[in-house]
């Protein structure tokens, strides 16, 4: 019975830190830029040449008239797959997924940092349930 209670405690313990690593202020900001990144890329993809270019050179070509904001995420991983003609990108801290986004709409798609699970640093979200033509 100590046992589960302790196991019990440590769970609790763990998860409130795991919680509270990412501000709310700070993530709502990433996921603003990360939106303007997700919508630049996009539109490169559909208007632009991004022939035999590395997704990083997508992404950068496509935010060539700002690149201080791209530069904001810099110590996050920034994941980029196109899907069809559009663009998912998925921000990470490591193996931790904390937002995605498709460019494709005005809506910002997915929040993770509530509930950071490691591991998870994998695009999930599908464009084609989320853009419409």
């Amino acid at each position: 019975m100590k046992l589960l209670i302790k196991l019990a405690l440590l769970m609790a313990l763990t998860s409130c830190s795991a919680q509270a690593e990412y501000s709310d202020e700070t993530m709502y900001d990433l996921a603003s830029i990360l939106k303007d990144v997700a919508q630049a890329v996009d539109g490169e993809i559909k208007f632009g040449e991004i022939n035999n270019l590395a997704d990083d050179q997508i992404i950068a070509k496509a935010m060539s008239s700002a690149p201080d904001k791209l530069a904001k995420l810099n110590e996050y991983q920034v994941i980029l797959e196109i899907q069809g003609d559009n663009a998912v990108m998925l921000l990470c801290d490591g193996d931790v997924a904390l937002m995605e986004d498709a460019g494709c709409n005005t809506a910002f798609d997915n929040s993770y940092w509530h509930q950071p699970q490691h591991n998870t640093c994998k695009i999930s979200l599908s464009a084609s349930s989320v853009c419409t033509e």
